[in-house]
């Protein structure tokens, strides 16, 4: 997928590039506030890699692991990204934080940008 004038593109083919598709082992509905938090979290990381970051490739991954959904999303943009300015980070800092997750972001100028969200699954 290729982030271009703000839209994410399969730069003109049928079919996403080698690395760029989806696998999913089963259907697994996770608690809505779980969904919700990593929805944004994804959504955020987009918008800011298509609006400030002028990457050209962006990924995104999610798995459950050891009770835990990992969410992450990493480009090969700009860097220097910085979780105390905009209120859209803080806002998803806050929601993660009080499902009990955790949200790390790495983005050292020049060198892109990668957040990392984990939060905690509760199971029946």
């Amino acid at each position: 997928m290729e982030v271009d004038g703000g839209r994410a593109r399969w730069a003109g083919r049928a079919d996403p590039p080698d690395g760029a598709g989806h696998r999913c082992a089963a259907a697994l509905r996770l608690p809505e506030p779980v969904e919700v938090a990593a929805y944004y979290a994804a959504a955020e990381a987009l918008a800011n890699a298509a609006k400030h970051a002028r990457a050209s490739v962006v990924r995104v991954g999610a798995a459950v692991r050891d009770g835990r959904l990992e969410v992450s999303v990493s480009d090969d943009g700009a860097g220097g990204a910085d979780f105390g300015r905009g209120s859209g980070r803080v806002g998803l800092a806050d929601r993660i934080e009080a499902l009990g997750g955790t949200m790390r972001l790495d983005s050292p100028t020049g060198g892109g940008t990668r957040l990392h969200v984990r939060l905690p699954v509760e199971r029946d």
